[in-house]
């Protein structure tokens, strides 16, 4: 055996052990739920009757009140759209949350005000740029005397991401209004997210040369456009705030600059005191008092704007939280997050109770967190894990086809999809995921194969689904011989006309190493033999 195959070999083992456990805790299995279709991305979960249905696992430890509770976020989870089904959802239990923060945190989910067909289309008529100033103007002031339309002027810049289009849009924009402070903070919008895609999410110091200069460059070309909108348009504060996220990736004196000119144009926004928040965290060069005096003056505004309730658990929560280095404690982290709407507060909370093997409360505060970032794949994969622990694998799966809209490039993410899917008993949509994990990772598609084989092989029907994963399994990882025998077990029990011949390869496996695993192996294959030649008549399945 090859060295690099010997990682994947003792992942595959651990795997089978793994499988073995989880099979002796299960021996009673709750009848799969019936199949439901792939969701389209423009799709909730098309019927929540199923997983309503789902949601009732026999021998469940789950009262009338959590299970009222578990259905109402399954009726929620078929609305489509993203502040509909927040606001939709029940809050934490026993909360202490502050009057209106979770509604007004439902309210930074609501799509853009115009969607870049909308922008397209206005900019192609008569004084088509003018209206579109008009009503960026109109929801500018919104902005400031109507809380229903509290933030929503951020939210409509948000149309103008890294894409090819939106750049050449907002720049069609600009040429027809060169006065524009909007077409200004589009057009830099634009830039700076291809600068904040190019950083990505690793330190700083881990960003390539290459990265690192297309963002620098990104930035560069949005800075100045900021300034010129603000010239213009003194009050419109989404360029100030986004100066301050370009500053703390690159300049702290520009930080510092933005940061006071945002907060005396736009003291109690949402977005310029949850820039404040992130920044007094000691991780960021701040500390305990700063962030505790910036988490006090946002509980003084929140009366103001009840959005800023959100964030007024950061303080008690900055401590007990995996960000500062101390270790996840239960009962501290749920602490914290009845103290506001965190999804991030409860997705720390969802990971302890995850660790404590409390099931059934780690999807309660997981469901919580997809409730405020219902596009965080992490998060998603966090409840999917807990549906699966309470036999709810059909919702689990709807969560992690999400999860890999969301998160496309993300192995792992797509690997639970996999697993989740053959185990609701859609090994056919299983399998046609693998191979797009294989682009992603090799390894992980053979290993995650490696799964769904050894599911399909404990039956009781054997049929052509389980033949193709164990043959294309073992081209795979012709070197695995667990995957070899699995494949005879599978093609034995299929009577398969290849069956034969795959114990064949199992008896001849060279074992210089006099492998006790690889004798065992052999001792089942010639009982395999004795059961083919006994049963040589039986038809193959096919």
């Amino acid at each position: 055996m090859s060295s690099s195959a010997r990682p994947l070999r003792r992942a595959l083992l651990a795997l089978a052990c793994s499988l073995a456990c989880l099979s002796a805790a299960q021996a009673q299995p709750v009848p799969a739920a019936k199949p439901q279709p792939a969701a389209k991305a423009s799709s909730a979960p098309a019927k929540s009757a199923a997983a309503k249905s789902e949601a009732k696992p026999a021998a469940s430890p789950l009262s009338p009140a959590d299970r009222a509770y578990i259905e109402r976020i399954g009726e929620v989870e078929a609305l489509v759209d993203d502040e509909a089904r927040c606001k939709g959802y029940p809050d934490l239990p026993d909360n202490q949350w502050l009057p209106g923060a979770a509604q007004g945190r439902c309210s930074l989910l609501r799509k853009p005000a115009w969607s870049l067909e909308q922008i397209d289309g206005l900019l192609g008529d008569k004084d088509g740029a003018a209206e579109l100033d008009r009503r960026f103007a109109e929801l500018l002031d919104q902005h400031y005397r109507v809380q229903a339309q509290r933030e929503q002027i951020f939210r409509a810049f948000k149309a103008f991401d890294a894409s090819a289009r939106a750049g050449e849009i907002a720049q069609r924009w600009l040429r027809a209004a060169p006065r524009s402070a909007y077409a200004r903070v589009a057009l830099a919008s634009h830039y700076q997210t291809i600068g904040e895609e190019a950083r990505g999410f690793s330190a700083l110091s881990q960003v390539g040369d290459a990265q690192r200069q297309d963002m620098q460059s990104q930035f560069a070309k949005a800075l100045p456009l900021y300034d010129q909108a603000l010239e213009l348009e003194p009050r419109l504060s989404v360029a100030c705030v986004q100066q301050t996220a370009i500053g703390r990736h690159v300049s702290q004196e520009l930080w510092q600059r933005a940061t006071e000119r945002c907060r005396a144009i736009d003291p109690d926004s949402y977005y310029v005191v949850y820039g404040r928040i992130l920044a007094s965290q000691p991780n960021w060069g701040g500390s305990m008092q700063a962030l505790r005096e910036a988490v006090e003056d946002a509980r003084q505004r929140a009366p103001r704007n009840p959005i800023l309730g959100a964030v007024v658990g950061e303080a008690e929560g900055f401590p007990v939280s995996p960000i500062s280095g101390a270790p996840m404690v239960t009962a501290d982290l749920a602490r914290v997050s009845k103290l506001a709407p965190s999804g991030t507060l409860m997705s720390y909370a969802a990971r302890a109770y995850a660790h404590d093997g409390d099931h059934w409360r780690t999807f309660v505060y997981a469901s919580q967190a997809v409730r405020f970032w219902p596009h965080n794949a992490e998060f998603r994969n966090l409840r999917a894990t807990a549906l699966m622990m309470l036999n709810i694998p059909g919702w689990a799966a709807i969560d992690l086809e999400q999860a890999v809209r969301d998160a496309p490039r993300d192995p792992d993410v797509r690997s639970q999809l996999i697993k989740v899917l053959t185990m609701a008993g859609r090994a056919d949509d299983a399998i046609a995921q693998l191979q797009p994990l294989r682009a992603l990772s090799p390894q992980e598609a053979a290993r995650t194969r490696f799964f769904v084989c050894g599911q399909l092989a404990q039956g009781p029907q054997y049929g052509a689904t389980a033949v193709r994963c164990v043959n294309e399994l073992v081209a795979e990882v012709p070197e695995i011989y667990e995957a070899a025998q699995m494949r005879a077990f599978v093609l034995l029990q299929a009577r398969d006309p290849g069956a034969k011949a795959a114990i064949d390869a199992v008896l001849d496996w060279p074992d210089p190493d006099g492998s006790a695993h690889v004798r065992t192996a052999k001792e089942r294959a010639r009982m395999w033999k004795a059961d083919l030649e006994t049963n040589k008549t039986a038809l193959p399945v096919r």
